[in-house]
């Protein structure tokens, strides 16, 4: 790449960013902001929070993860680099249907149909769909000439175990999107102003289950041993715990949609099964591996804090999904939360995405850039304000009896106004204190 020309993942990563800042955790702020000062939103509310959530997942981490593979993945295939001109495309599209969502289903909730036309905002939101799924394809169909370039896969022995994650993940972000898109149409058929639950369930359920968690358990297995020195992780778990998370997928969309809850129950235990299997074969909470002269202090260590407080994140979304298994099966009735569903989402998303994301990025996007970062205090001050803003938007869903309405939007709004806060002070701490010297040879 020519001096000037900015890497592939950069604009990725800084788009991401500008998303999450604003329709992201800055919208989620300001939801909640207007119940607790007694401003109403009326329609608007859960108008703008599903375009907010669609944002979070598809905009912060799915932008992220995006940009990170086009960098991160010929290298490891060993194949020629994604050309930035189908980069920078794939991004506009993808960053126009996601401005276009954020713009237009607040909008259209807002607008009265005897004094407003509303064709052009439904018109609209189509299309936001339309561009997204166009950018998505678009990056995938990069990914896959990569994979068809370079050596044998099976000569790449870093790579090849982990094909089946990668293949799983990015196809699910364009068979979620693809479902986006087919919900936001039928919303633009219809005289609703929110995509269908069934739509959008579905299209959460696909992103964060068999998108960002196979992704992030496969960064996992590449990156942990190398910079966090945790021990080789058991290949045949992980892919025993794609299995199980696939196939607990389909056995918990396939009871909801067709109302057969032993399936749906079964299908949220098997989801448990393999985050919990996900966690053990890698090891995260195991003893270090001792290097020569390099003592072992992960303690000391805010990048391998923010990885296992990001797994921890993980442990809890399993033990929600054991509790909601095993009342969906009706063995007991075990409620860690009124809105089981919401903390199911932001335990993963705001969680365990998020935090890994944090953790994960201070570490690898400064080498990529062949910068270093500006503060290692900026580290620190991430891993306090991820997980203190993931535990202020879940703590008034699992403790809310306790809280009064007023309380309870004020610590959801602080949730959105801290998360905001995370993000600053990564994108900051991302800008980097110059380039890294490269190291001068000693005479003699």
């Amino acid at each position: 790449m020519s001096r000037g020309v900015a890497p592939v993942w950069a604009g990725f990563v800084w788009a991401a960013l500008a998303l999450a800042i604003t329709a992201g955790f800055g919208l989620g702020a300001a939801l909640f902001m207007a119940p607790a000062l007694h401003r109403p939103l009326g329609a608007v509310w859960p108008a703008a929070a599903q375009a907010h959530g669609h944002v979070q997942l598809f905009g912060w981490a799915g932008l992220t993860v995006l940009g990170v593979g086009l960098h991160f993945l010929p290298r490891l295939r060993g194949a020629p680099l994604v050309h930035l001109g189908s980069a920078r495309a794939a991004l506009a599209l993808l960053v126009s249907g996601l401005v276009l969502r954020v713009l237009t289903e607040p909008l259209l909730a807002a607008t009265d149909p005897t004094t407003w036309p509303v064709a052009p905002l439904r018109v609209g939101l189509a299309c936001s769909g339309l561009l997204e799924l166009a950018g998505a394809s678009l990056a995938v169909d990069a990914l896959a000439r990569v994979a068809w370039q370079g050596p044998p896969l099976r000569s790449r022995a870093s790579l090849w175990p982990l094909v089946p994650f990668f293949v799983t993940a990015f196809a699910s972000l364009w068979l979620a999107l693809a479902v986006n898109a087919v919900g936001l149409m039928a919303l633009a058929w219809s005289a609703g102003s929110l995509v269908p639950d069934a739509t959008d369930g579905l299209s959460i359920d696909l992103a964060l289950y068999a998108f960002l968690i196979p992704i992030a358990v496969a960064m996992s297995e590449r990156t942990c041993p190398l910079f966090l020195r945790t021990a080789r992780p058991n290949l045949r778990l992980l892919r025993g715990g794609l299995a199980l998370l696939l196939a607990g997928l389909v056995l918990r969309v396939g009871g909801e949609v067709a109302h057969v809850s032993a399936a749906a129950g079964l299908g949220r235990l098997g989801l448990a099964g393999a985050l919990g299997l996900f966690v053990l074969a890698l090891g995260i909470f195991a003893p270090r591996r001792p290097l020569p002269r390099q003592p072992v202090r992960p303690l000391a260590d805010p990048i391998q804090w923010h990885v296992l407080s990001a797994y921890a994140w993980l442990l809890l979304a399993a033990l929600l999904l054991v509790a909601s298994g095993l009342t969906t099966l009706g063995v007991g009735d075990i409620t860690l939360t009124t809105d089981a569903p919401d903390a199911e989402h932001h335990l993963l998303g705001a969680g365990f995405v998020t935090l890994l994301i944090l953790g994960m990025g201070a570490q690898l996007l400064p080498g990529f850039a062949n910068r270093r970062l500006r503060s290692p205090a900026l580290v620190w001050a991430t891993l306090v304000l991820g997980n203190a803003a993931a535990l202020l938007r879940l703590g008034p869903l699992v403790v809310p009896a306790y809280l009064s309405p007023t309380l309870e939007n004020g610590l959801l709004a602080a949730a959105g106004v801290v998360g905001l806060a995370t993000l600053v002070a990564f994108g900051l701490n991302l800008g980097g204190a110059g380039p890294i010297q490269p190291r001068r040879s000693v005479p003699g």
